[in-house]
């Protein structure tokens, strides 16, 4: 397949797409943001997946707009699918989930510095992550869940060099899930 496109940015001559995709109809497009009157829009209008906030709250209303464009647009709402991201540290109590936030602050800071890392920690441990007990993370995601998220894209931040946190994922929230 050859492609000719003059737009007012970026121009290609000829250009070959190969390999060609592997799905019937071409690869599948994703759309993420939240952005309501534009992002959302063209969401509604191109995506077969989106992803936005995993607050539920947000990500309930980003919901809403998006049926709302598609009934503008003449998209079947119901055939676009939703996910977030989510960041993940996953421990057997609260007491192993505050230990091993700790480790990951003491293996970032003489990389990121402590202002970075402390920011970065607040966010994986913010109550709409997937970071607690694995009972505590099959909650917050059964929450979305219900809202219509069908993909959970999740940021485990100690997985290079300790795998049991995505492992008890497996093992304990999964099963939870399916």
């Amino acid at each position: 397949c050859r492609v000719t496109f003059k737009g007012k940015h970026y121009q290609v001559d000829d250009a070959i797409v190969a390999p060609k995709p592997l799905q019937d109809g071409g690869l599948p497009l994703w759309i993420a943001g939240g952005g309501e009157k534009v992002t959302l829009r063209i969401a509604a209008k191109y995506a077969q997946y989106t992803n936005y906030s995993c607050n539920a709250e947000e990500f309930a209303r980003k919901s809403q707009i998006l049926a709302e464009h598609c009934r503008d647009v003449g998209t079947e709402y119901d055939a676009i699918v939703r996910s977030a991201n989510f960041n993940a540290v996953i421990g057997s109590s609260e007491s192993d989930v505050k230990e091993r936030l700790e480790r990951i602050r003491a293996r970032q800071v003489s990389r990121a510095g402590e202002a970075a890392v402390d920011a970065m920690l607040a966010n994986v441990a913010s109550p709409d992550s997937a970071t607690g007990t694995p009972e505590q993370v099959v909650a917050r995601l059964q929450r979305l869940r219900d809202l219509g998220c069908e993909y959970a894209i999740l940021y485990f931040p100690e997985a290079a060099y300790d795998r049991s946190g995505i492992e008890m994922f497996e093992r304990e929230v999964i099963p939870a899930l399916s």
